[in-house]
């Protein structure tokens, strides 16, 4: 089974739309780090997220200090500002040999540059789709109720064109 470490804006976007439970029942191998978990910090989000911590369903990758002291040497090495948090995210994905899941365009550009396969939000809803845990027209108000809520970071565009086509 594929590991997938998530960074926050993920995290906290499907906790917002309430993609969780259909997410976590999917039966992916789903960790964040102690880093990113610290960024999720409003408290509905945050309990939403623990549990399936307690479950067992989500992992938290400890940062020790190695992993820390490489994180930062990371983090040195980008062209862009990108958090410690997200570089935690990407150094753990590239560790585990896991896809990341991210929806930072930087963060995205410096693990692609390194060869980690890498997806946003709409893939999660697509996936949804297609295994059966999403209805198209749940899918569709869940994706309008993320971008009225104007916080996310998803392409208007093809949010749009998923809408159009999950109504039909």
């Amino acid at each position: 089974m594929k590991v997938i470490i998530q960074d926050a804006s993920v995290l906290i976007d499907m906790a917002d739309c309430d993609l969780l439970d259909a997410w976590f029942g999917l039966g992916f191998d789903l960790r964040t780090t102690t880093l990113v978990w610290r960024e999720v910090n409003r408290k509905n989000q945050k309990i939403k997220l623990k549990r399936f911590v307690d479950e067992g369903r989500f992992g938290i990758e400890a940062v020790g200090a190695q992993a820390l002291t490489e994180i930062v040497q990371l983090q040195a090495l980008l062209s862009s500002r990108v958090t410690i948090e997200d570089v935690s995210a990407l150094y753990f994905a590239g560790k585990l040999e896991s896809i990341l899941l991210t929806g930072d365009k930087r963060l995205r550009q410096h693990a692609e540059e390194r060869g980690i396969e890498t997806h946003g939000l709409l893939w999660v809803f697509d996936i949804l789709l297609a295994r059966g845990a999403l209805l198209p027209g749940v899918a569709a108000d869940r994706l309008e109720k993320l971008i009225e809520r104007g916080t996310s970071r998803l392409p208007l565009h093809e949010c749009e064109l998923r809408i159009k086509k999950w109504r039909r």
